[in-house]
């Protein structure tokens, strides 16, 4: 609730559903993940989440606000999961069927961290895989960006990223909620094409066009 760009996005409205709702609803129908799990800073403003997580029935675990990486490690205790799959709440688009990609990429390679996250992909639509243990080695210097370390050393950490070919003719679509700009462009686009993912980032990469 605390962004300095956009306070509260994710439970700003988008649609029929707020921005945190989409962000669960791609996740949860996700068939390589057993589990969706919300997890939200600790400081006070954050309560409007955890209510929302109550009455939309969503697991929710809090942690430091500032430390990401025990948030992240708070999720594989509390599910017992051996992989972690990250997609962060202000990325609404995140379409399914990329998260089982990843995932599935994952499974088959020897990495201990894939992501989608290169220039083939449009911005909002990460997928992190993580192996709990390398969550384990990391420190507290990577408390508030995880992922950042291993993305720096990718040979140190074990990292491997995987591109959606399809996807690469919309690398230059942003879909992540960052800044009241995003949100209305975002807001548009859902108004006139729904909020199917890829309808969504059709529609964004024909405006960019037309420009």
């Amino acid at each position: 609730m605390g962004s300095t760009r956009l306070p509260g996005k994710v439970l700003l409205q988008l649609g029929e559903k707020r921005v945190i709702q989409h962000v669960i609803n791609q996740a949860s129908g996700a068939t390589a993940a057993e589990n969706v799990v919300l997890t939200t800073g600790d400081r006070a403003p954050n309560n409007a989440i955890k209510e929302w997580a109550r009455r939309a029935d969503v697991h929710c675990e809090t942690g430091p606000e500032k430390n990401l990486l025990e948030r992240h490690r708070r999720v594989a205790e509390a599910t017992g999961s051996d992989v972690l799959v990250r997609v962060t709440g202000d990325c609404p688009f995140v379409p399914t069927d990329e998260i089982d990609r990843v995932i599935e990429a994952h499974r088959r390679n020897e990495a201990r961290y894939t992501t989608n996250v290169t220039e083939g992909m449009p911005v909002g639509t990460a997928v992190d895989v993580l192996d709990a243990h390398l969550l384990a080695e990391l420190s507290d210097r990577d408390a508030t960006h995880p992922v950042k370390r291993p993305r720096a050393d990718p040979s140190t950490w074990g990292m491997e990223t995987t591109t959606a070919d399809p996807w690469a003719q919309f690398a230059d679509v942003h879909v992540a909620v960052d800044t009241p700009t995003d949100y209305w462009r975002l807001t548009d686009a859902v108004a006139a094409v729904g909020d199917e993912p890829e309808a969504v980032v059709r529609y964004l990469a024909e405006r960019e066009d037309e420009r």
